[in-house]
């Protein structure tokens, strides 16, 4: 029986505290032993030296960014690791603070042969609550970060108030309702927090739509249409959010067909597609997620005996046409594919 070995990918722009969090999960998880792949962009490391030496192996790729120079470099890191298997339990990616997270998840989310050995759990975000509206109106790698997180962590809450603090809370949900979204306190911080929202975890929205300033709903419901279909400009910057939900099965091989030549068009306007979709004939959920211009789509839980079998899909970007996209997702409906051949 092979081992699969667990990956949590860390982010979150240049001074949000990534490090300090990190040594905090090592202190505290004293029951695994953490290897770690620290990432810098200059050719000397200096968070690799604050970083707490634990059991495990620490691997240090400078002089470059390890989700654009440094990206081949993955594959000779993980073979290392993997040669080292023995002395680690679980693998910790700190990123730079510049770098775009889904690059790095790419080869653990497509990559036959990567994923017989490492399983992407999460990605966590760790976010500084005074500098994210700013960073998210000034930096794509910001936008980035938030878009694909599956863990948002809020950092440095004690130098703002209580309010301010939740009203970041609520845009930050609004731009990813996949994320769960925890707040660090100075003290007593549980880092196993971190690790229960894994990145097959099932879909459930964290914030509660309409009435919202800014959204638009556009629920035309018919038989083979969304169950509803909403739309969200947000006001601090030019990110948007699409939640398409639909009561149909898709046929999962059409639906990865139209995604990547979607993406081949689009990618550029294109921060985040994930989605929880029920497949025709199968008893699992179906988790579609794009990283770049690739489609990974995996097997989730199992539907429930008394489930609805309710697809949700987000998407997060620039300039999206939700009728559009409502319409691509609407085609690849199994019943829907099957009128088509007649």
């Amino acid at each position: 029986m092979s081992i699969i070995k667990k990956v949590s990918l860390m982010t979150g722009f240049l001074g949000a505290g990534k490090t300090t969090l990190l040594n905090e999960i090592i202190l505290q998880r004293k029951e695994l032993r953490f290897a770690v792949l620290e990432n810098e962009v200059g050719a000397q490391s200096i968070d690799a030296e604050l970083i707490i030496k634990g059991e495990g192996p620490v691997i240090e790729l400078n002089d470059g960014c390890l989700c654009c120079s440094l990206n081949e470099d993955i594959f000779e890191v993980l073979n290392q690791l993997w040669d080292k298997r023995s002395l680690w339990d679980h693998l910790l990616i700190e990123a730079t603070g510049i770098a775009d997270p889904a690059n790095i998840a790419h080869p653990f989310l497509t990559n036959p042969n990567v994923q017989k050995g490492f399983s992407l759990q999460q990605v966590i975000c760790v976010v500084d609550v005074q500098l994210i509206e700013d960073q998210l109106k000034e930096t794509q790698e910001a936008i980035q970060q938030i878009s694909f997180s599956d863990v948002i962590l809020l950092n440095k809450v004690e130098q703002v108030s209580v309010h301010y603090a939740n009203e970041i809370v609520d845009k930050l949900k609004l731009i990813n309702p996949f994320a769960e979204i925890l707040v660090r306190s100075r003290e007593n911080f549980n880092t196993s927090l971190l690790f229960k929202k894994e990145n097959t975890s099932f879909f459930k929205p964290k914030v509660n739509f309409l009435p919202v300033k800014g959204v638009v709903n556009l629920s035309s419901v018919s038989a083979m249409g969304p169950l509803k279909n909403i739309h969200t400009r947000h006001q601090h910057s030019d990110i948007e959010t699409v939640l398409l939900c639909y009561g149909q099965d898709f046929d999962i091989t059409l639906l990865r067909q139209r995604l990547l030549v979607f993406l081949i068009l689009q990618s550029s306007n294109v921060y985040r597609i994930k989605g929880i979709v029920a497949s025709k004939g199968a008893s699992s959920k179906m988790v579609v997620q794009t990283v770049s211009k690739s489609v990974s789509i995996t097997e989730g839980e199992t539907w429930e005996k008394e489930a609805k079998r309710e697809s949700k899909i987000v998407i997060i970007g620039r300039n999206l046409q939700s009728k559009g996209l409502d319409k691509m997702f609407r085609a690849c409906l199994a019943e829907q594919s099957m009128e088509g051949a007649f």
